[in-house]
């Protein structure tokens, strides 16, 4: 393994990846609509108008019904003390329904660099000058999911800290404690997300070496989607929560993925297959 080999590719793809606007542009707009815009929105809507307030009794039935057989003992009893139905929702929407967001916008952002890796090569015909190189497979395979990982997470750890900022300006002054600082938040960003993107990038690269476009190999990762939407369901109907021990047991179950996926890497791609790919 040349370190200098990796980073020289990676450096490579994240410059190509940043002088695009169209590339990089979406995955920033994703990020901070989803994560910094909407809860935002949301949060000075409910706590500062009387919308919520003066909803119906078919929304507030579910909500209180969720409040009451909340796994939680200190959680449950920190909602059912909150004044207003506004604080209940927008404090139960910060502390659960909001962390689906994140994992949405760094499985998409990591799609869209980790898609573009080796199809983005091949459409722009410029695989074949790689494989003709003396750069080793195992190199050329790593930079190109470093220069994924990195502009993902990097995305993603700025947008929390920005939502950190911004939520809690609004929210402080009701709450009285400063949100996203807690075992749950912290593992989510730190171990859960780092694992899943670098899940979802070496199966995304994976599958852009074997595909001949971007566009098939988008298509293939978005299938990551649909797990994210099945938790973001089940936040909202109170099917189950995501504990710090979930999570942590969630992160560790990708790492053990990803060793399998690095080792199935390195079996199923060699030179003569990339090649081969390359022409058919």
């Amino acid at each position: 393994m040349n370190k200098t080999t990796i980073i020289a590719i990676a450096e490579k793809d994240i410059r190509a990846t940043f002088s695009s606007k169209k590339v990089w542009m979406p995955m920033v707009i994703l990020a901070v609509v989803l994560c910094i815009i909407f809860p935002a929105v949301f949060s000075y809507i409910g706590l500062h108008t009387e919308l919520l307030n003066q909803s119906s009794d078919d929304l507030k039935k579910p909500i209180e019904k969720v409040i009451q057989n909340f796994p939680a003992e200190e959680m449950k009893n920190t909602l059912a003390s909150l004044p207003t139905m506004g604080e209940k929702v927008v404090y139960y929407f910060l502390n659960f329904m909001l962390t689906p967001f994140f994992l949405m916008a760094a499985i998409v952002n990591s799609m869209v660099t980790s898609s573009n890796s080796f199809a983005g090569e091949k459409e722009r015909k410029t695989l074949e000058s790689l494989l003709f190189s003396p750069l080793s497979i195992k190199d050329l395979f790593l930079g190109k999911v470093l220069a994924s990982f990195i502009p993902t997470l990097l995305i993603v750890f700025s947008t929390f800290i920005l939502n950190l900022i911004v939520i809690n300006l609004i929210t402080y002054p009701f709450f009285n404690q400063i949100l996203f600082i807690n075992a749950t938040w912290l593992l989510l960003i730190f171990w859960v997300i780092p694992a899943l993107v670098l899940f979802n990038i070496l199966l995304n690269v994976l599958v852009s070496s074997k595909v001949k476009s971007f566009q098939e190999a988008q298509q293939f990762g978005g299938m990551m989607v649909l797990p994210i939407v099945g938790i973001l369901i089940s936040q909202v109907t109170g099917l189950f929560f995501l504990s710090p021990f979930i999570l942590f047991l969630i992160g560790a179950g990708f790492l053990l993925g990803n060793a399998l996926l690095l080792k199935v890497m390195t079996k199923l791609n060699d030179r003569n297959s990339l090649f081969e790919s390359q022409i058919h």
